[in-house]
């Protein structure tokens, strides 16, 4: 120790009249002299810095102090300043430090490089490496332990959260780690040191040394602790669930005072994704510990308390710029599950429940927001939909065995007035509030002043009506793009089937007339009567909303946007009660179309059941071909063969006089596609390639493996075999010589076999290889018929 060494005087200091009023000079100097010699053995501390004669140098006196701490000195150097500090009587000079400080600030330099660059060096994932440093915290904690517990009790709180943050990796996030055993025996060593972090806690505040408010409950988190410890040994919490658990208690107000250790326990399981058995389990455990504690007041009121508590805030931040989806979707799916107690999860399960069926009722809240809760409710009761929302904003697990109008406690009143649409339920009142809302959204660029409501959806009549007056205001094709999407959002409310013994059930129709690969619609809505859309004498059964639908297609008509049209009634072979126009409105369709465009006229009439309109088009596209004959355009459209096929009207072409022109119409179609895919093979013959679909045209492809052997089976059963084996031996490149001899019909037994064989060895996929094929549904129908149709031929041919 620097003292009288030097050679200079001691600084002139005046006396202190504190200290010297208090003691007297001669008790002064004798402190000073016996603290003097037992601080004497630290080499490098100053003592003029601490002390001159008049009194304490207190602008020197904390820093000098600071600057010589270490393991060694710090319990001399506390006691020295507790010793001086006492000189004074009543309320210390500023600049002053107490010897409580001394220890405090040996605690951070222990402290200080764990929460530096040794934290950035490890991670979980190896565990040698992060055991070794659980083992390092371990060390100097032992270092400071005891002089931790002397420190003031806001100071222990202080130091002890630092320890419990410092052990938590800084690149652990909710989701990275993987579920090893490795992860696992981290997270158990971890959690064990926190017990005894908390044990400890509780050890120093049972002196109850002070009168401070206790911000902390140890008995609680340390209850906590002990059974979240043991659920992650039995594997009924998985390491990852763990990680994210210990991650969410320490970056919350975890020893703020601002909440319960158990409801941030809680809050932290739920948002790791912990299911509600583990979660009431340890919930229940730290309440029969801390009953008595500052807790009972306000958290432990029960678990649908505390789940009430958590998605409240949860629910004001969504229409916030950071919304918390996945803290949301996490809290939802911890109930998915039966487990635990049953009559409690049934409690907490209605609560949530009724808030988010309340919050989606707020009229205050922006639309997008009250679409997001409704679609949440519609994921916890098992019914997917198409959303704008991605899949892991909407990635909510179903309730099992959730019945929201038994477990709420309400009461299906039915009407038949209403019959498909009545819905007096609470299920049914929020799936058309969210359909309306839905709608109002989407047709919000087209209209914005008209408003889309619950009302408007209570029966096809009101629906009907409410449709006229958004076409009335789409005049371009994005806005008939619009009216689409809204039919399809409105088919979950109204469109049912039967089954063979009449029951109801809702199909899986969902809103796929803009998207064909989108096969999730909405589901079960609601127990219905079936819907009675059949024409009286008519086997005909139409979709619910075919009057939206016939009004819809008149408006791509008037755009001439037949294309849109074509795809839409395919679209349609597809579904139950599918037909989208009745006869009269087909009439009239017929007539608008007819007198823009014969062919078009044709393609349309094709896929509606209605024979007698299908006859006026082909005469119609008779009478043009035989007074214009064939344009470059007739002659190329490989959709007029796909139709002429599918609605079996090639049966009247080939057998009947009367349509001449179209039967060689026909032919020419089929040479001409035959051709290019002749061409085709050459091509790839050229090339060397065996993959017969490599760079070939989808078209080629369902002409080669579907139309031509649909064509060639239809000859056949019109008593055409003669035709049908003629077009094969050209088909095959047969030499003219052997024309002349009777092998016709062998060559198309051969052709038609083969074809059986294909079909039966390889599936032919069109939604995987031609995703873009616009009549796919009555090619897919044509492939269907194939498998009757050639042994049908093939039966005429040896009858023979």
């Amino acid at each position: 120790m620097q003292l009288d060494e030097k050679k200079e005087s001691l600084p002139l200091i005046h006396p202190d009249q504190a200290i010297i009023a208090s003691y007297g000079l001669a008790r002064f100097y004798k402190v000073i002299e016996e603290e003097c010699r037992n601080v004497s053995f630290v080499k490098d501390l100053n003592f003029k810095n601490i002390v001159g004669l008049g009194g304490l140098n207190l602008e020197c006196f904390q820093d000098e102090v600071y600057r010589n701490i270490d393991e060694h000195s710090v319990e001399a150097l506390a006691n020295m300043v507790r010793a001086l500090v006492t000189l004074y009587a009543g309320i210390p000079p500023e600049g002053l430090i107490s010897w409580q400080d001394v220890y405090r600030h040996y605690i951070l330099i222990l402290l200080k490089p764990l929460v530096g660059n040794e934290r950035t060096n490890f991670t979980v994932e190896i565990p040698e490496t992060y055991q070794g440093f659980i083992g390092q915290v371990e060390h100097k904690y032992e270092m400071c332990r005891k002089y931790i517990k002397l420190l003031t009790d806001s100071d222990i709180y202080d130091i002890m959260k630092q320890f419990f943050i410092i052990l938590v990796p800084n690149i652990v996030t909710p989701g990275s780690l993987l579920d090893t055993s490795a992860s696992q025996e981290c997270l158990i060593l971890l959690m064990n040191f926190f017990i005894r972090l908390t044990e400890d806690i509780e050890e120093v505040l049972c002196l109850m040394r002070s009168r401070e408010i206790l911000r902390f409950n140890p008995t609680c988190f340390m209850k906590c602790l002990k059974s979240f410890t043991r659920l992650v040994i039995e594997d009924s919490v998985s390491p990852s669930q763990g990680w994210g658990t210990i991650l969410g208690c320490i970056n919350s107000d975890f020893m703020g005072g601002v909440a319960a250790e158990s409801s941030i326990f809680c809050r932290a399981m739920i948002f790791s994704g912990c299911g509600f058995g583990v979660i009431s389990e340890v919930f229940s455990e730290a309440a029969s510990q801390c009953s008595s504690s500052l807790e009972a007041e306000q958290e432990m009121q029960g678990l649908p308390a505390l789940y009430l508590s958590i998605l409240e805030p949860i629910l004001k931040g969504l229409a916030s710029e950071v919304p918390e989806y996945q803290n949301l979707c996490n809290l939802l799916s911890s109930l998915s599950k039966l487990e635990g107690d049953m009559e409690n999860q049934k409690r907490v399960r209605r609560v949530v429940w009724e808030r988010m069926a309340n919050y989606s009722n707020d009229l205050q809240l922006p639309g997008r927001v009250r679409v997001y809760a409704l679609e949440l409710m519609q994921s916890i009761v098992g019914r997917p939909i198409r959303s704008a929302f991605t899949e892991q904003q909407l990635n909510v697990l179903p309730w099992e065995g959730w019945d929201e109008l038994h477990d709420t406690g309400e009461r299906r009143v039915t009407s038949p007035s209403r019959g498909v649409s009545d819905y007096s339920d609470s299920s049914n009142r929020f799936t058309s509030t969210l359909v309306a809302l839905r709608s109002s959204q989407i047709m919000a660029p087209v209209c914005p002043s008209l408003e889309i409501t619950p009302d408007d959806l209570l029966d096809i009549g009101t629906a009907v009506s409410c449709f006229s007056k958004l076409c009335g205001a789409a005049d371009t094709d994005s806005h008939l793009k619009a009216l689409v999407t809204v039919l399809g959002e409105w088919e979950g409310l109204f469109v049912v089937g039967k089954d063979d013994k009449n029951s109801i059930e809702v199909t899986d129709t969902g809103n796929d007339w803009d998207n064909d690969d989108w096969n999730e619609g909405w589901e079960s809505f609601q127990e219905v009567e079936p819907l009675n859309t059949e024409s009286k004498g008519s086997s005909f059964s139409f979709h619910p909303l075919h009057d939206c639908w016939s009004e819809l297609i008149q408006r791509h008509v008037a755009l001439s946007l037949y294309g849109d049209v074509l795809q839409y009634l395919d679209l349609s072979l597809s579904k139950p009660n599918g037909i989208l126009v009745d006869e009269d409105n087909a009439r009239s369709l017929c007539e608008m179309v007819l007198g823009r465009d014969f062919l078009w006229a044709f393609k349309v009439m094709m896929l509606l059941p209605y024979g007698d309109l299908q006859l006026n088009c082909l005469k119609a596209v008779e009478e043009k071909l035989k007074q214009g004959g064939m344009t470059d355009r007739v002659g190329t459209d490989l959709d007029v063969l796909i139709l002429m096929l599918y609605s079996g009207v090639i049966s009247k072409i080939i057998s009947g006089s009367l349509y001449d022109n179209s039967f060689s119409y026909i032919c020419y179609l089929v040479g001409y596609f035959s051709r290019q895919c002749q061409e085709a093979c050459l091509l790839r013959l050229a090339r060397k390639e065996t993959n017969s679909n490599e760079d070939e045209r989808p078209s080629l492809i369902v002409f080669e493996r579907i139309l031509f052997p649909v064509f060639i089976c239809e000859l056949v059963k019109a008593d055409q075999k003669m035709l049908a084996g003629f077009i094969i031996t050209k088909y095959m490149h047969t030499n003219a010589s052997l024309s002349l001899i009777n092998i016709a019909e062998a060559g198309l037994w051969r052709f038609l076999e083969g074809q059986l064989n294909e079909l039966h060895r390889e599936d032919l996929d069109l939604e995987t290889m031609f995703p873009g094929l616009v009549l796919k549904h009555a090619v897919s129908s044509l492939l269907g018929r194939l498998v009757d149709l050639i042994p049908s031929a093939l039966s005429l041919l040896s009858a023979r």
